[in-house]
């Protein structure tokens, strides 16, 4: 009778040994995915606008441990220094790829992408022109701090580089993004 239950024993644990090792896997890992969100402030370089408050969500596949596609949406809507009731709003719609490095705990990161750029100038909530769209691009970096396998805070710089636009001012809205977010792992 003990053989028995010595063997069922051993067999039980044959069988969910796996089952924990894989719920064990590190974070990220191929064909893993997150979504998170992150708020931060944009800094425009061009002098008539003011830094202003930036919002952005994103979903992330990884490609492989240390390679992901990040798609994301973000706006932000700085105001223009010489009058603070008109704003040129920026709606970007983008693709990044990122690198990242393992760290234990801490994941640091680089990256770059490309994105349309819908900008629109407004004053106390109107538009005043149409929007125009704009190719641009981003380079970034960060850290990601993981406070469990399935949840991290990330910190991230970036940069904004966004072709001029034609028909209203700022004649260059690129920018100096900081911004800090949860992530959540699956």
């Amino acid at each position: 009778m003990k053989t028995s239950f010595k063997l069922s024993l051993i067999a039980i644990l044959a069988t969910l040994l796996p089952a924990m090792a894989e719920a064990q896997r590190r974070t990220p890992h191929t064909d893993s995915a997150a979504v998170g969100g992150d708020i931060g402030i944009f800094m425009p370089s061009d002098d008539e606008l003011e830094p202003a408050l930036s919002l952005d969500g994103f979903y992330e596949y990884y490609l492989s441990p240390r390679v992901s596609v990040r798609l994301g949406l973000g706006w932000t809507n700085p105001e223009y220094d010489r009058d603070p009731n008109s704003h040129i709003r920026h709606i970007r719609i983008g693709g990044d790829l990122i690198h990242n490095w393992e760290g234990g705990a801490i994941h640091p990161f680089v990256g770059a992408g490309l994105g349309i750029y819908i900008l629109e100038p407004r004053s106390n909530g109107d538009s005043l022109a149409d929007s125009e769209s704009k190719l641009g691009g981003v380079l970034l970096g960060g850290a990601e701090f993981f406070t469990s396998n399935s949840l991290s805070i990330k910190g991230e710089v970036s940069y904004h580089l966004i072709s001029n636009v034609d028909d209203f001012g700022p004649a260059n809205p690129d920018g100096l993004k900081l911004s800090i977010g949860l992530k959540k792992y699956f």
